[in-house]
């Protein structure tokens, strides 16, 4: 029942009806009628044993110590409308992270917000097209023109509505799409790999609808994950390390091949760390980084906004869900290997493509601001979850 609602809650949040195809619903607190309801079902379920929280996963302590991060940010700097306006920013996102994490009990039910990102990522992808075809997508929505300075033209670039607005975060989930693709069914087949492909092309076209350059960033990262793991397993993690390394060597020649639009983003890095060194232990609040920054431009770096916002504090409960969520997945797949459940071997499969999912949703978001949006938190539960659904079928095997 819980974990229905949930999935409900997570397509509204791509769907976004009430912006274009439902006008008269706009303002209605619809996410918070039903993330209410499916607390009402979760302690339903929780009074009937079905579900319950087991303190001592550390996702609890970090979604609730990055709760009070976004809390002391403000509290710190003195500053009561701040904590007024923000508060429930944080809460929704941690609150539900909480929720969600607790009702990922199965493989079916990852498979299923599986099923969902890629959904409603192709739903996403044909409004996109719809732009360029024919200058509007749904709702009448028309594409926004930017211009390119390396080619001196303005493009259209395809947007949708809510946290997907801006067309880089339209483009940052039709990366992150790519690799779910090839997880949607239980058995490896034909036809399952053959929709994959499909979707690889599909989504590729896309991507270049809203000619997002942190969008192709985090294809190339994903590219990447996948890579890593054609080679012996003796060798992965060397492999990705050096490619960590080698990716951060190349950062300080990269500033003869940027344009002045990346030129501008590097100023507005500079401009957040200028004041995450003034406010270094809680940051500025979270939401005021814009104060901050020239023309109140948006940072265009996601770890930046987080820790420019939150400072050390909130920055170490933020990043250790990343790192925790990133090594669960790498240690599962590691226990997973010789064990025949046909759950467990999707599972180990969606280790692989999840990471890879994961890895370039944090490689767009180095060039994206927005740390506190909803699809970061549900890749984190569901990363965060193989591990204990691991467990069943490690246990098993040991008996």
């Amino acid at each position: 029942m819980s974990f229905g609602l949930l999935i409900i809650f997570i397509f509204m949040v791509f769907w976004r009806p009430q912006e274009w195809l439902f006008p008269w619903m706009y303002g209605w607190p619809v996410l918070d009628v039903v993330v209410f309801a499916s607390v009402l079902g979760f302690l339903i379920e929780w009074d009937q044993g079905k579900l319950r929280i087991d303190s001592s996963r550390p996702q609890y302590f970090l979604l609730v110590g990055l709760f009070l991060a976004a809390l002391m940010s403000h509290l710190a700097n003195t500053y009561f409308m701040g904590l007024v306006n923000h508060w429930m920013t944080a809460f929704r996102i941690c609150f539900f992270g909480i929720l969600f994490f607790s009702t990922m009990t199965s493989v079916g039910r990852l498979r299923a917000v599986c099923w969902i990102f890629v959904f409603m990522a192709a739903f996403m992808g044909i409004h996109a097209l719809l732009q360029q075809s024919r200058g509007y997508g749904f709702g009448g929505l028309p594409p926004v023109m930017s211009w390119r300075p390396g080619l001196n033209i303005r493009v259209p670039r395809s947007q949708f509505f809510g946290i997907f607005g801006d067309p880089n975060d339209m483009g940052q989930l039709f990366a992150t799409a790519i690799p779910l693709s090839f997880v949607l069914f239980k058995r490896r087949s034909i036809f399952g790999f053959a929709l994959g492909c499909g979707a690889f092309w599909y989504f590729l076209k896309c991507i270049d609808a809203t000619w997002s350059r942190g969008s192709m960033i985090g294809l190339a990262a994903t590219i990447g994950i996948l890579l890593v793991n054609i080679f012996p397993k003796r060798w992965q993690m060397r492999l990705l390390a050096i490619g960590c390394l080698a990716g951060l060597l190349l950062l300080p020649y990269a500033g003869t091949m940027m344009d002045e639009s990346a030129m501008d983003r590097v100023t507005f890095w500079g401009e957040a760390n200028w004041a995450f060194k003034t406010h270094p232990l809680f940051g500025v609040g979270l939401g005021m980084i814009r104060e901050y920054i020239s023309q109140s431009r948006a940072v265009h770096n996601a770890f930046v906004t987080c820790y420019s916002e939150l400072g050390i504090f909130g920055y170490f409960f933020w990043f250790s869900l990343l790192l925790v969520s990133i090594f669960g997945v790498v240690r599962s797949k590691i226990a997973l290997q010789g064990i025949r459940h046909p759950d467990a071997v999707w599972l180990s499969r969606f280790c692989t493509w999840g990471l890879a999912a994961f890895a370039g949703f944090c490689a767009s978001s180095y060039f994206l601001s927005r740390a506190f949006v909803f699809p970061l938190f549900f890749l984190v539960a569901m990363l965060s979850s193989v591990p204990y659904l691991a467990q069943q079928y490690i246990d098993d095997e040991e008996a």
